[in-house]
């Protein structure tokens, strides 16, 4: 049938990406070659298949599957359409890393993303070729779709709509333990139920001691579709191969299409292949003993040829998880990790929920003659694998029993739903019975269909797209975790793997030529001894001295040079004579003044530096201007004639500021030879609202995604100041330099705002050289070393060409005495 070769190829297509993208071209080849040959025994089959001619009836069937599959897709907040689960944070990381970087991923700190890629590299590999990262969630929408249906599809072919019925709602009666919730609850009992429906306490049931939850097939796909779709799949082709409606020609091969399935399963969740290791063997042994009863041969080498094609499509799986960064997560046998007898009591309870009340109905049912014997053994071998599953943990949210039960759960749901029948239930206790069983396992997934139709359907949501995780690596996951487990190393390979060494393209990165730069800003350049010891200790061999600012004179009406530096020694490196250019010259200077002003910008600059430093020649020259879109063709024109005025020798650049960056379409981009990207200033600090307008984070990752596409060559400079801001009334009445949190968390005359980083004041006084009242507001903004080592390896990330100059804004004493010895040095290390 053709949806057994949809499935197949559903779930083939991830390895064959990750083979070529993430491995050497000869492990690759060989991988593909063993795929193909491993399934080349099926090709008459998906002829066959293929030939088949779909029925009117079957055809409209598909598509109510298709629109089944649409709608829980699209409630499910795959590709950020709709509120997305909490796990979003995770994935929507992932595929923004998938994109932004070359595969395999590998970090500035050497690791490499290592987890279970086969679900998100369709969708990342289009947005590479195509579209980018705006195309993205359609991607990821369309292939999760896609294998939804599949899904839906099969399990209609195999039980009709009563299966997708039981599908939807099926789960273990653990809202029976919400019955307790209430009942503990100091609310009334109105309330009590009330946060029973609006809150979320699986979490609370999976933390709890046994952390035992099977949890329903609605929370699996909102949470973790990784996971639940390759499950879901492989054990519905597994029942079709069950209930024989799903025969391949091939002796004995049915057993290995389901080896080769679970092999491709490794890619896409190794904990759901563990799940499905039970049921293969159960299919190994009916095919065993089907072969023995019909006298065929129980070996021949043919099983050994395919046993050989499955190693060899495994074993990249394995070289590639090897390399994973070790764990620490309490795991182990449960009876080793509970303390109490009260713990003892709940994890008997979670294994009564999730095991019990289902072996006593299956029992039950079996005495009515509701199952075959294959049937009931197939029934008794899931129950088998969720008992064994509830004896150990594994992973912090104990991940191996929600992951590896996924197969065991959807074959009692298909076993329950084909068996079923009124009639079995005469005595009304029994009708009673199982009346309550439906309630409490039908509650948690009803309520959780009912609220996806509500603006919130998630206690905890994410607020992040995929597009807003722009400038950060894996490593940014540890802000949702803080404190509660190693979250990240989850996601990480060691960078001295094997896999690394060994089995990894090779990248061809040329090596960065990094030049450390200060800016200079003062009016007056004379270095203190602790300025010119942090330009050795941090091998800084560039300054970019501020020789003179334009602006216009209303007087004259001229562009004239204001606060000219005076140097009262020379520069002890190499320097860049840098000039700032007020907006209002550009508006008031007529389209003839613009060559005028190029000469006397050129012959200022060259008197400046001749006095000096005359025997050291100036090979760059920057101006600073932000210039807008009413300026933009003054400016240009200014740059075009300083690139005239200026000798061959000297290289002309200018400041680019983010907004310029992204809108350069707009905004254009200045005739220079390179731009100084100036990662700072990216809020309005006017605004009482804004929480740090030096350097904001969230703000930078509106941005930073378009770097990589600025057609120059970027130089970067990141900021050292800090400040605060005063504020009266909600107004802004001044900018203090170089105060700190310090400054306000010691002094008692202030009080911690609400707000962050802001202070208020609680008595009138005098500080600062300005008159405070109380009620007044001080925000204070600051470049922390951790923000700035999070900008630099964006940056180092983003910014494609290899030659740049690193800089720091800027050189000044009071500045650098906020930073320990080793942090610029830090910060520097983190760009390359």
């Amino acid at each position: 049938m053709k949806t057994a070769l949809a499935v197949l190829l559903y779930l083939t297509f991830p390895l064959l990406l990750f083979w070529w993208g993430w491995f050497s071209p000869w492990v690759a080849l060989v991988s593909t070659v063993a795929l193909v040959g491993l399934m080349s025994p099926f090709y008459p089959t998906i002829v066959s298949f293929w030939k088949e001619k779909p029925t009117k009836t079957s055809i409209l069937a598909l598509f109510y599957c298709g629109i089944a599959a649409f709608a829980w897709t699209y409630l499910a907040g795959v590709g950020g359409f709709r509120p997305q689960h909490f796990d979003y944070y995770k994935h929507n990381l992932v595929l923004n890393n998938l994109v932004r970087y070359s595969w395999p991923v590998q970090y500035s700190d050497g690791s490499y993303l290592c987890y279970y890629l086969a679900y998100y590299l369709p969708a990342s590999a289009l947005a590479k070729l195509a579209g980018g990262m705006a195309a993205m969630p359609y991607y990821l929408f369309g292939w999760t779709w896609l294998g939804l249906w599949l899904v839906v599809w099969l399990l209609y072919q195999l039980g009709g709509k009563r299966l997708l019925l039981f599908f939807a709602l099926f789960s273990s009666p653990n809202g029976l333990l919400l019955v307790y919730e209430i009942i503990q609850s100091p609310l009334p009992l109105g309330a009590a139920l009330r946060d029973i429906w609006t809150n979320d306490h699986t979490i609370e049931l999976i933390q709890s001691p046994g952390g035992l939850m099977f949890i329903s097939h609605i929370d699996s796909f909102s949470a973790s579709p990784q996971h639940a779709l390759p499950a879901w799949l492989i054990t519905a082709l597994f029942l079709y191969s069950f209930q024989k409606t799903f025969v391949v020609p091939t002796k004995g091969v049915s057993s290995f299409l389901f080896l080769s399935l679970v092999a491709t399963t490794l890619y896409w969740s190794p904990l759901v292949a563990v799940g499905l290791l039970p049921f293969l063997g159960y299919q190994v042994f009916q095919e065993y003993n089907g072969r023995r009863a019909a006298g065929s041969n129980l070996w021949d080498s043919s099983h050994l040829w395919t046993f050989l094609l499955v190693l060899i499509i495994s074993i990249p799986a394995f070289l590639f998880f090897s390399g994973h960064v070790p764990l620490h997560d309490a795991r182990g046998w449960w009876w080793n990790l509970l303390a109490t007898p009260h713990q003892f009591v709940l994890w008997g309870i979670f294994i009564f929920l999730v095991v019990g009340v289902w072996a006593i109905l299956i029992l039950f049912l079996k005495t009515k003659g509701a199952f075959s014997p294959a049937e009931f053994q197939l029934l008794c071998l899931s129950l088998i694998v969720l008992f064994v599953l509830t004896l150990f943990k594994y992973g912090h949210y104990n991940d191996l029993p929600r992951r590896a039960g996924l197969p065991a759960t959807l074959v009692l749901c298909w076993g329950l739903a084909r068996s079923l029948r009124a009639s079995f239930f005469q005595d009304k206790y029994l009708r009673v019975g199982l009346g309550l069983v439906a309630i409490f396992s039908a509650f948690l997934p009803f309520k959780h269909h009912a609220l996806w139709l509500t603006p919130r359907p998630y206690i905890a949501t994410t607020d992040k797209t995929i597009l807003d995780f722009t400038p950060y690596s894996i490593h940014y996951l540890s802000r949702y975790h803080w404190g509660e487990f190693d979250v990240v190393s989850q996601y990480l390979g060691e960078k001295k793997s094997a896999y690394l060494r060994y089995f990894a393209p090779a990248k061809s990165t040329p090596p960065r030529q990094l030049t450390n730069a200060f800016y200079y800003w003062k009016s007056e350049f004379s270095l203190s001894g602790y300025e010119k010891k942090a330009l050795a200790q941090n091998g800084i061999n560039k300054l970019y001295i501020r020789f003179f600012d334009v602006d216009w004179d209303p007087v004259s009406k001229q562009a004239v040079p204001k606060a000219v530096v005076y140097f009262k020694e020379n520069p002890p490196v190499a320097f860049v004579p840098t000039v700032f250019i007020t907006n209002r010259t550009l508006e008031k200077l007529s389209w003839g003044g613009v060559e005028e002003l190029a000469k006397k910008i050129t012959e200022k600059i060259k008197t400046l530096s001749a006095t000096i430093a005359p025997n050291q020649p100036v090979t760059e020259v920057q101006i600073d201007c932000d210039w807008s879109l009413s300026t933009r063709r003054s400016y240009f024109q200014l740059l075009t004639q300083l690139n005239k005025h200026l000798p061959t020798q000297i290289t002309l650049s200018a400041t680019i500021r983010l907004h310029q960056i992204k809108f350069y379409r707009t905004t254009g981009v200045p005739p220079v030879a390179r731009g100084m990207l100036m990662y700072y200033n990216m809020g309005d600090w006017k605004s009482l609202r804004t929480e740090n307008s030096i350097l904001d984070l969230t703000t930078a990752s509106r941005y930073a995604d378009y770097i990589s596409d600025y057609p120059l060559p970027l130089d970067v400079v990141l900021p050292l100041f800090r400040w605060a801001i005063f504020y009266r009334n909600g107004r802004p009445l001044k900018i203090i330099n170089h105060l700190s949190h310090k400054d306000f968390q010691n002094n008692s005359l202030f009080k911690k705002a609400p707000e962050t980083n802001q202070y208020i004041a609680l008595t009138n006084t005098h500080l600062w050289g300005i008159s405070v009242r109380r009620g007044d507001r001080f925000r204070v903004e600051e470049s922390t070393v951790n923000n700035l080592s999070i900008s630099a390896k964006t940056l180092a990330q983003e910014i494609q060409n290899t030659k740049l100059t690193f800089a720091f804004y800027h050189l000044d004493s009071t500045n650098l005495s906020h930073y320990e010895r080793d942090s610029l040095q830090q910060i520097i290390q983190a760009f390359r």
